[in-house]
């Protein structure tokens, strides 16, 4: 997609959601993703201010469930107020598999400022878990499975972030994940834990998701639960 495509495609956004007098604004990332889409269908979730509250508005009318979802979301929500609402979709999603054995995904989108385009992250067997044990604990509680990994925490807090129990500059966090990982011992397939502040805005937590794509390599594994706290 051109400079000009991915102009008229978020001009698209102002204009769909004019009708509900909305706007939002989908976050960026200077990462690339998944940039070919078809058969898909959108939920949207935008920022509107009530009393003085800023909530959600969640508008999925033109959900069909025999396609890709794809959830455009507006950056400036907090992880708490989005991510149970994408749960909820998961969960939609696995039932409908179940039932008809489909191979539609779920994908989040954001907008690519080094190719210019609009891209997706396809999220379609994460889990996430709330207000619950963060991965260190359910490691503990669930050994046997784990045993096997080399296990890595990464803990996303609202003014730094840590591996393991290292807190690291957000600044430079990446750097020194690379560099970590580069130094871990190799026997055993490297497993990526990720915990996340629900506090987060999703502009962070997706630009934490697209950075970690370059993460994964042929012997490091991204753990398929979030833990949201």
């Amino acid at each position: 997609m051109k400079p000009t495509q991915l102009y008229l495609f978020i001009l698209s956004i102002l204009l769909l959601t004019s009708c509900f007098k909305k706007e939002i604004n989908i976050p960026t990332s200077a990462k690339k993703g998944i940039q070919k889409m078809t058969n898909y269908s959108e939920i949207w979730m935008f920022l509107q201010v009530k009393e003085n509250d800023t909530i959600l508005k969640l508008n999925d009318h033109n959900l069909i469930g025999a396609t890709n979802w794809v959830f455009n979301i507006d950056k400036n929500h907090k992880l708490k107020d989005v991510l149970p609402k994408v749960q909820d979709f998961q969960e939609k999603r696995a039932k409908r598999a179940e039932k008809n054995k489909n191979e539609f995904k779920n994908y989040l989108s954001y907008a690519d400022t080094i190719q210019k385009t609009l891209s997706f992250i396809d999220i379609s067997n994460i889990q996430f878990h709330f207000n619950t044990l963060q991965s260190k604990k359910n490691i503990i509680k669930n050994q046997d499975y784990y045993k096997t990994y080399n296990n890595v925490h990464l803990s996303f807090e609202l003014n730094a972030y840590f591996i393991n129990e290292n807190e690291i500059n957000k600044v430079d966090f990446f750097k020194q994940l690379d560099k970590f990982l580069v130094d871990e011992n190799k026997e055993n397939m490297i497993l990526l834990h990720l915990n996340f502040n629900q506090e987060l805005n999703y502009q962070e937590y997706l630009n934490i998701k697209t950075q970690l794509i370059d993460t994964k390599k042929e012997q490091i594994m991204i753990n398929q639960n979030e833990y949201i706290f």
